[in-house]
């Protein structure tokens, strides 16, 4: 049997994968020109989607090391 490797373990690939999902993240805000909101005040912004998307994930960076702080055990625990 041939060594084979898995598709995702190509060299590059990573890189690839980037650019592929940065093209279909600008793409998506670009669209958005087109498409009419029934929203108003924050939710009908240019690219609301986009930038709470952003926030809502760097608020979820922040309470995931808020509780590794509160409930991290020291290195020598199972010592």
């Amino acid at each position: 049997m041939e060594n084979q490797t898995h598709w995702m373990d190509r060299p590059g690939l990573s890189r690839t994968l980037w650019i592929a999902f940065a093209a279909i993240l600008v793409a998506l805000v670009v669209a958005e020109i087109f498409v009419t909101h029934e929203h108003g005040g924050v939710m009908g912004s240019f690219g609301f989607y986009t930038w709470f998307g952003l926030a809502a994930a760097g608020v979820s960076i922040a309470a995931s090391k808020m509780w590794k702080a509160v409930f991290k055990r020291k290195d020598t625990y199972y010592d």
